[in-house]
């Protein structure tokens, strides 16, 4: 609870339906780039805009001016700018690899970067969180994954963890787990609120 008002999950709005849904291209769905770092100097990860039929059927504008942070699922693509600011903190398990996106109107953005986290930090904490306690977790590669609806993070454990090694990382141990940014470097991705993100505080979630 002592860190709650600290973090912030970094989402992609609920109430902007007009935004992206990056979708993978035939040549980039199958390289593993969710949970792996690509090898340097290998081709970029290319997405679209896989959310443009649903769009259409219901008559959702597409948006005039692409954003500085797109979403695969909880995982983030991100301007070169915010890119440049991250590699200055040498964030932990962070592999950021060139990504292009396709708009609607065809236009290739090439100016993006994936972010993928090899490794997972599990600090929410069992006491305090509210969570799927009756159905067994999920197992996958030895880790255990919990269907949590309230998090509180774990105080013993980030007093033991130095700031610079949890300034952002890839939420672990949770089926619904988003990316989470210390309160010192999340105009990063707020950007005044136009930056395509949205920041929920832990203790707001």
């Amino acid at each position: 609870m002592k860190y709650d008002q600290e973090y912030h999950f970094v989402r992609r709005p609920k109430d902007q339906d007009s935004l992206p849904s990056l979708t993978p291209d035939v040549d980039t769905e199958d390289r593993q780039f969710r949970f792996m770092a690509q090898p340097t100097g290998s081709p970029p990860l290319v997405f679209f805009n896989g959310a443009r039929d649903f769009q259409r059927k219901h008559n959702i504008p597409s948006v005039k001016k692409v954003p500085d942070i797109l979403f695969d699922g909880a995982n983030m693509v991100i301007r070169s700018h915010i890119r440049e600011a991250l590699s200055a903190q040498n964030v932990q398990n962070l592999h950021m690899h060139p990504a292009v996106y396709i708009h609607d109107d065809g236009k290739r953005h090439e100016d993006y970067w994936y972010m993928t986290f090899t490794e997972r930090f599990d600090c929410w904490d069992r006491n305090n969180s509210n969570y799927e306690k009756k159905d067994p977790p999920i197992r996958l590669g030895g880790s255990e994954f919990f269907s949590v609806y309230d998090y509180s993070l774990n105080s013993d454990l980030l007093d033991k963890t130095p700031l610079k090694q949890r300034l952002l990382f890839d939420m672990g141990g949770a089926i619904n787990g988003y990316i989470v940014c210390h309160e010192s470097i999340s105009h990063l991705f707020r950007q005044d609120g136009k930056s395509g993100a949205e920041l929920t505080l832990i203790s707001d979630y």
